[in-house]
């Protein structure tokens, strides 16, 4: 088996307690996973993407706090509003490991 291919999960995601936590975590580890630069998503696809029936303003409030509080383990988490998009980004960039402690 390619170890490349494999993606670990933070012993940490297990003491995650909210669903958009760890339904978020496992997405950033997806498209994150070890790129220094990270990603980012709008609010808006997430929003869609996440299948959730929470009103689109109360799914933003919770991103809002999941950022404040840098829930989720392994990465930072900051919101960006730019220019021309209408919905927030969320962008995350894995945290090294030595920062980590």
């Amino acid at each position: 088996m390619d170890e490349a291919l494999v993606l670990t999960i933070d012993p940490a995601y297990f003491r995650l307690t909210g669903g958009i936590e760890r339904w978020l975590y496992r997405l950033v580890r997806k498209h994150g996973g070890r790129q220094e630069a990270g990603w980012q998503f709008d609010f808006q696809h997430l929003y869609r993407k996440s299948g959730s029936v929470a009103r689109y303003y109360d799914f933003a409030a919770d991103l809002r706090a999941l950022v404040a509080r840098q829930a989720l383990p392994g990465y930072h988490l900051r919101i960006e509003q730019v220019a021309g998009i209408a919905s927030p980004l969320l962008m995350f960039r894995p945290v090294p490991s030595a920062a980590r402690g």
